[in-house]
């Protein structure tokens, strides 16, 4: 969900997987303005079609983020640094999404947005899942997962002195992923076909721990990255992505398996094979620029443009005028969060460490050489 550098081996940039990430975003769009808006809704008009299948969007986020954090994390010097690029590029969007999210949730009343003071708070710190505090913007839910990713890429590079290799990186993976579907068979019997707001608290904090679930995607995105980096197909991602299709069939349905069959076909197939074209035209890379922001913003800003102008336009109209405004939303807030601020905050947590390196160096030059 969170960009980053998504470059290849030569130095290019991979493009494609910026289209995957604006057209997974279009999809999560889709699914929230056709049938999820009449969950707040139910009085109001259905739209002439539902988009249902576009919430698995989600997953081929997390195929994509396990791609580029992987490669990201592998360029950088000290673990510091990809703590202060995960932050620096997640946090300013986010932040300025949650504040629409509150004002627009107070201003109409806004059904299942909580906006208790506790409730906001610990929203701000976007790991608020991890404690089982509802989010005040339902899409909210992935990020915490994403966070948990980074944490456990980061603890590695801690361990590793940011010299991860390859063959840890597969162990990892495949590891994780095997962890993953124990715990899907485990959970089977009580967590089977139900939303997971239904499931057994106890069984809840289990999979949301190990994020038995989605743990495959990242590791398939991530053992894909080490694959197209030496230009081949990877096995083990194929054995991963498998793991997720099981997964998602023990927790949840065949047709649930099937689609995430669909998702990781299509995104190893990207993956593998040197263009995609219809990925890279303009309007498809403009999606993939504003994805996070417009993944952010545009459920409760939507909500909002349907419920107060379907009445006059019709409920299929108003839906494309809240795509419309979405869209501007998402646009403005990826100009002032994720560029200007995120910039800035970036240039900020780079003199911290500076500045804690500098005086860690004169407290070790002062310290008294021993006779």
């Amino acid at each position: 969900m969170g960009k980053s550098s998504m470059l290849v081996a030569g130095g290019g940039r991979f493009r494609e997987l910026d289209g995957l990430r604006g057209l997974a975003a279009l999809a999560v769009v889709a699914s929230h303005y056709t049938g999820s808006y009449n969950a707040p809704y139910p009085s109001d008009p259905n739209s002439f079609f539902d988009a249902w299948w576009g919430g698995y969007g989600v997953q081929l986020f997390f195929l994509i983020s396990g791609f580029v954090i992987l490669f990201s994390a592998r360029r950088i010097r000290v673990p510091f640094d990809f703590v202060s690029s995960r932050l620096s590029r997640l946090y300013p969007a986010y932040w300025i999404s949650l504040l629409i999210a509150v004002v627009v949730g107070a201003s109409i009343a806004m059904p299942l947005v909580p906006l208790s003071p506790p409730v906001i708070a610990a929203n701000l710190t976007m790991i608020q899942r991890w404690f089982l505090v509802p989010n005040v913007n339902d899409v909210y839910w992935t990020l915490a997962v994403e966070m948990q990713f980074y944490v456990l890429l980061f603890l590695a590079l801690v361990l590793t002195q940011c010299r991860l290799t390859d063959r840890q990186v597969r162990i990892g993976a495949v590891s994780w992923s095997f962890i993953g579907l124990v715990i899907s068979f485990w959970v089977m019997p009580v967590a089977h076909g139900l939303a997971s707001a239904s499931v057994a608290t106890p069984v809840k904090l289990v999979l949301n721990m190990t994020l038995a679930e989605f743990a495959p995607l990242f590791a398939t995105g991530a053992l894909a990255s080490l694959a197209r980096r030496d230009g081949r197909v990877s096995r083990l991602s194929l054995m991963t992505a498998t793991i997720a299709v099981v997964n998602a069939y023990l927790l949840h349905s065949a047709l649930a398996a099937g689609i995430i069959a669909g998702i990781c076909a299509l995104f190893l197939v990207v993956v593998a094979v040197p263009r995609v074209p219809a990925l890279t035209i303009a309007p498809v890379q403009w999606l993939g620029k504003v994805s996070y922001s417009l993944y952010l913003t545009h459920s409760l800003v939507g909500y909002l443009v349907i419920r107060l102008t379907w009445p006059y336009v019709g409920r299929d109209v108003a839906m494309l005028l809240a795509l419309v405004v979405a869209l501007v939303v998402a646009w403005v807030v990826w100009r002032v969060g994720e560029v200007t601020l995120s910039r800035m905050l970036r240039n900020w947590l780079d003199r911290m460490r500076d500045v804690w390196a500098a005086r860690k160096a004169r407290a070790v030059a002062s310290d008294p050489v021993p006779d």
